[in-house]
């Protein structure tokens, strides 16, 4: 029995689809053009990513210049928080595959920790102005970013700027 009309445009229709596919899977992630450029969203999200991991590496400079001290407990609980909005916020971040990321971990260079000044009080007054700085920082960019994005930046700023009153107590 000879094939139908049908059956034989089904085939040419599967056999030029799966030809069309093989040619342009050679090429890969070139096959559909460079990758656009990061959104302003998450830019903000990226430059909180870094100012998280500056303040995450000033906290672990802190604890060892603290160390022995009563502030100790305070201040790992402080960084356990960073370390807490530091993975909240990586969490929003999806980096493409084949894609270069911006992220300073990801590039094998680690974040500097702020330079700490001698005298645990004045460590805490550092401490606590980086802290406000960041929630400063956060709170500016509420207005700009998508609503669940905001809704983390607000939460991670309000606890910035409890844990600088927290730090004023150390004073």
């Amino acid at each position: 029995m000879a094939p139908t009309r049908r059956v034989v445009l089904a085939v040419a229709a599967t056999a030029a689809a799966a030809g069309s596919a093989s040619l342009a899977g050679c090429k890969g992630l070139a096959a559909i053009g460079p990758l656009p450029k990061p959104t302003p969203s998450v830019l903000a999200l990226e430059h909180s990513i870094a100012e998280e991991e500056v303040l995450v590496a000033t906290y672990q400079a802190a604890l060892a210049a603290a160390a022995g001290h009563l502030a100790t407990g305070l201040l790992a609980a402080v960084l356990a928080d960073h370390r807490a909005h530091l993975a909240a916020l990586r969490s929003r971040l999806i980096v493409p595959p084949g894609s270069k990321a911006r992220l300073a971990p990801a590039l094998g260079r680690q974040p500097v920790a702020l330079p700490l000044p001698p005298g645990r009080r004045q460590i805490a007054t550092d401490l606590a102005a980086a802290e406000r700085a960041a929630a400063v920082r956060l709170t500016g960019q509420l207005l700009t970013a998508p609503p669940s994005l905001a809704q983390l930046l607000a939460s991670i700023g309000a606890s910035e700027a409890a844990h600088a009153m927290l730090l004023a107590r150390l004073r």
